[in-house]
């Protein structure tokens, strides 16, 4: 099974109270555990290539609420909950 890395955003100040939150998915990586995944997000070596991605994404940085690792089955479940403006990956 692969595992993905999910960034949840905090919700921007500006926004209503009733906004969704953006998420982004990393694509690349992904891992066969969720013990590497979890390992990687907390991994001082690999980290700052991550918060990097995003920063090409977004331009600017963005304040995060969490990270998480998810599973290829309850990823394809939050997307089907969420909007197209919500993701990017």
């Amino acid at each position: 099974m692969k595992w993905f890395i999910v960034v949840l955003f905090l919700l921007d100040p500006n926004a209503d109270i009733t906004a969704d939150r953006d998420i982004y998915i990393f694509t690349d990586p992904t891992f066969e555990t969720l013990e590497q995944c979890q390992s990687d997000v907390v991994d001082p070596a690999v980290y700052p290539a991550l918060v990097q991605k995003l920063l090409l994404e977004y331009r600017y940085p963005r304040k995060i609420q969490n990270v998480f690792c998810v599973s290829e089955k309850e990823l394809k479940q939050i997307l089907g909950a969420l909007t197209a403006k919500q993701v990017k990956y």
